[in-house]
């Protein structure tokens, strides 16, 4: 499933059969406490977090696509993408573990808005063409030769 959130109307969350993306691109990031602090840090440098208190990060909003839109982190507000463009993370889709070291468990790759490649290439191995694959993905558009226009 991928897509949604962007306020266009052919970018649609759309569910994709035998796609697995999910678990093909699950990834994980770990850093120590004093690496976490050092690059949020880096971005803001009034950033106070106590990792040990219950609240210290908190996902805020969701997007429609389940990838995290706000969340809250020590004394500041993050967008979802912004975290993922911090940690160098594949996707906004994550979690984050508190331990020891600070986990971030990431499923999928990208920004989740248009074509999963996966996608098109589950459905392409089914038996579809290009066209039905584009109509999948950006829903309610039609596709046009412009060679014939």
């Amino acid at each position: 499933m991928f897509g949604g959130g962007s306020g266009y109307p052919y970018l649609q969350t759309v569910e994709t059969a035998g796609e697995d993306a999910y678990t093909q691109y699950s990834s994980e990031i770990e850093l120590s406490r004093e690496e976490f602090i050092s690059k949020m840090k880096a971005r803001y440098s009034d950033f106070e977090i106590n990792l040990d208190a219950v609240d210290a990060i908190q996902v805020v909003e969701y997007t429609s696509g389940g990838r995290i839109k706000t969340i809250k982190i020590g004394n500041h507000n993050l967008s979802g993408v912004e975290v993922r463009t911090i940690f160098s993370l594949k996707s906004a889709n994550f979690i984050i573990e508190i331990g020891e070291n600070i986990k971030f468990k990431v499923t999928g790759y990208g920004h989740g808005v248009g074509m999963s490649q996966t996608g098109a290439d589950s459905l392409a191995k089914q038996g579809y063409g290009y066209e039905d694959i584009i109509k999948h993905f950006y829903t309610g558009v039609e596709v046009i030769d412009f060679n014939n226009v």
